[in-house]
């Protein structure tokens, strides 16, 4: 929910927050340490006019935002992280929601 409203400011009562269907983890360095990050990934959905980046917190140099349909991440050139986003998202839409959050690359 705070990422929500950090990098795209929508707010929190806009959206129901579903199951946690996925999970990624990374080393990396901030500020000179090694730290781990994990991400959750939620099931939740959201109106387009929900998003208003003019209200994001923390923006974190997000250039673009857009809607994507499956076919769109599967033909993507750009990179798309996390790696497995797209298996995940068509077996959501086909009703596979999975009982136990996936690990992601």
């Amino acid at each position: 929910m705070r990422e929500l409203r950090e990098e795209l400011g929508v707010d929190e009562k806009a959206v129901e927050l579903g199951p946690q269907l996925a999970e990624r983890s990374k080393d990396h360095l901030v500020g000179g340490r090694e730290v781990r990050q994990v991400e959750r990934y939620f099931l939740t959905r959201v109106s387009a006019a929900a998003v208003d980046a003019a209200h994001a917190t923390q923006p974190d140099n997000i250039r673009e935002t857009r809607w994507w349909t499956v076919s769109d991440l599967r033909a993507a050139t750009e990179t798309v992280y996390p790696v497995g986003l797209a298996d995940l998202v068509e077996a959501v839409v086909e009703g596979r929601t999975p009982a136990l959050p996936v690990v992601l690359d």
